[in-house]
């Protein structure tokens, strides 16, 4: 589905709200709302193309541990990119969908500042194969779909987790985690991914490592691709912006 369906997947409420309120999101509490009724609930969220802005700076300035590849944005379907709001109400972003060749887009990653400053590993990354980024809810915060964000009823902002991985090479793959998986306790000293709706109109969410509803910022676990083995806890803020195409 493109981006012209999305109003009405809002419903003409959301677009009452978002012009009695210019172009801002109508709620800005960080957690979902515990009065939503299921009736208010809308349906099944609409699958919404994007095009991702990685920035090599985060909100505060701090230079990302997530930055782009000089290319500009990430549009999905364009290069084997796949940047999507899925059926899930989740953000699906993959820099490498190709079943065969070499990736034409791809992040890095900045593994210089490491939690514990002895820690000296610093995997290598093959620019040629994909870099997957998987997001959800955690069982530690409320999370409605992505979509959804910021209309009546809805908060603006919510926490999640994102789980991202890359390749050393073609045998050797990480996790980059986010209050995922391993990483999703109560204790967790990962940071939650953050998702806030910027705007309504135009479509506009912002996806980073720090916020109001998480307590930890900016805090990254690195693991092998299994899970079973923990390299360390890096500093790692990052700034997606995700437009509606």
């Amino acid at each position: 589905m493109r981006y012209g369906s999305l109003g009405i997947c809002l419903t003409i409420a959301a677009a009452a709200a978002a012009c009695a309120e210019g172009t801002q999101p109508a709620a800005t509490s960080p957690v979902a709302p515990s009065g939503v009724s299921q009736e208010a609930k809308p349906g099944a969220p609409p699958t919404i193309p994007l095009s991702v802005t990685v920035s090599n700076s985060d909100a505060s300035g701090n230079a990302s541990g997530i930055t782009n590849d000089g290319l500009g944005a990430y549009v999905d379907g364009v290069n084997d990119v796949e940047a999507r709001l899925d059926a899930a109400g989740t953000l699906a972003f993959n820099t490498f969908t190709g079943r065969r060749g070499s990736a034409t887009r791809w992040v890095r990653y900045d593994f210089s500042r490491p939690v514990d400053p002895l820690n000296l590993f610093r995997p290598p990354q093959d620019h040629t194969q994909n870099y997957h980024f998987s997001t959800g809810s955690s069982q530690y915060s409320p999370f409605v779909p992505v979509q959804f964000l910021g209309t009546p009823g809805y908060p603006a902002s919510e926490c999640g987790y994102m789980g991202n991985s890359f390749q050393a090479n073609s045998s050797t793959g990480y996790r980059v985690s986010f209050h995922k998986g391993f990483e999703d306790t109560a204790g967790s000293p990962t940071s939650y991914a953050v998702f806030t709706r910027v705007t309504i109109t135009p479509a506009v969410w912002t996806v980073q490592p720090a916020g109001s509803c998480s307590p930890a910022s900016n805090v990254a676990a690195l693991r092998s691709s299994d899970g079973s083995v923990l390299y360390g806890y890096y500093t790692m803020p990052f700034l997606f912006t995700l437009r509606a195409k």
